[in-house]
């Protein structure tokens, strides 16, 4: 007699609420150089991060119910990726969060086929969804960056979004979205996360872990974290409009504070100097992979019944 099992998959409204709950979390915590609850940019502000984090909601939700038991390799990223950022845009007069997006949406999926919390298998989902992208997840991409409209200059190598003709290119190049991102992972963190299963995002959740557990304080835990990931990695973001240079100077800058024990003063200074000329020296990825690694640590804790923060 055979016993019939019934798989049990993570929620997709659990995952929608990892997203949400990572993004109003991230820009509520205190981040030298990027906006946050006491301080908005003339640009942008923090009302503008809160409504569209939790306004791509639904489009989460979509990609990890319709995924959860595709057992085809094509996942549709990046049609999720688009439809996220036009509902983003719905929410805010600028670019929010194209990046946040850009690592969400992998997540979602890799959380949705998920029988138990586990970083081997998320890491390895998410490996398999980037190696399965399409033609079709390219164009789709090149889109959203182009209803996002980030400040992010042209590339160094590979299609141009900024270019009418990038769409011709990725076509007649036959280039996936995997492809694309293998282009511009030596200049672009978030490209880079996807060609190396998300290794900054899971070394965030880690330390995510590890500074909550100290002070059980979860905006000085994102804080710590986001230092710390600034001052291993230079902010790629900074890199494209002030040069490698200044990104490493701002990492090594970041280093210090974490060397020094996280001293209040210190990283209050840093962030009146990132600051000095409004957001021109704002580390906006990683702010980014800062949302990564907290929906990672989310994901986490809702699998285990510990979602309230003390």
């Amino acid at each position: 007699m055979f016993i019939k099992v019934r798989v049990i998959f993570m929620d997709p409204f659990d995952i929608m609420k990892a997203s949400q709950i990572s993004c109003c979390l991230e820009v509520s915590s205190f981040k030298p150089g990027n906006v946050h609850r006491c301080r908005d940019y003339k640009d942008i502000k923090y009302h503008h991060f809160i409504t569209s984090g939790i306004g791509f909601g639904d489009i989460v939700y979509k990609a990890a119910y319709y995924n959860k038991d595709n057992k085809n390799k094509h996942h549709n990223v990046g049609k999720y990726i688009k439809l996220s950022v036009i509902q983003s845009k719905k929410w805010a007069p600028t670019n929010t969060n194209l990046g946040i997006i850009m690592l969400h949406i992998p997540l979602s999926i890799g959380a949705s086929k998920l029988e138990e919390f586990s970083v081997p298998n998320l890491k390895n989902n998410l490996i398999n969804i980037a190696k399965s992208t399409t033609v079709e997840d390219a164009l789709n991409v090149y889109d959203a960056i182009k209803i996002a409209m980030p400040n992010i200059g042209s590339p160094k190598n590979g299609p141009d979004a900024n270019k009418e003709d990038s769409k011709k290119e990725i076509i007649e190049n036959n280039l996936t979205l995997y492809d694309i991102f293998k282009i511009s992972s030596s200049w672009d963190s978030i490209s880079k996360e996807w060609t190396s299963g998300f290794n900054i995002s899971f070394k965030g959740y880690e330390y995510l872990k590890e500074f909550y557990d100290e002070k059980k304080d979860i905006n000085l835990a994102i804080t710590k974290t986001y230092l710390t990931i600034l001052s291993n990695h230079p902010d790629t973001l900074i890199g494209r409009k002030a040069g490698l240079n200044k990104a490493v100077e701002i990492s090594n800058r970041a280093k210090e504070i974490v060397e020094n024990g996280f001293k209040e003063e210190g990283i209050k200074n840093f962030d009146e100097y990132l600051s000095k000329d409004g957001n021109k020296l704002n580390p906006g990825t990683t702010a980014d992979l800062t949302a990564s690694s907290l929906m990672i640590f989310l994901l986490d804790r809702i699998y285990n019944n510990n979602t309230i923060f003390y």
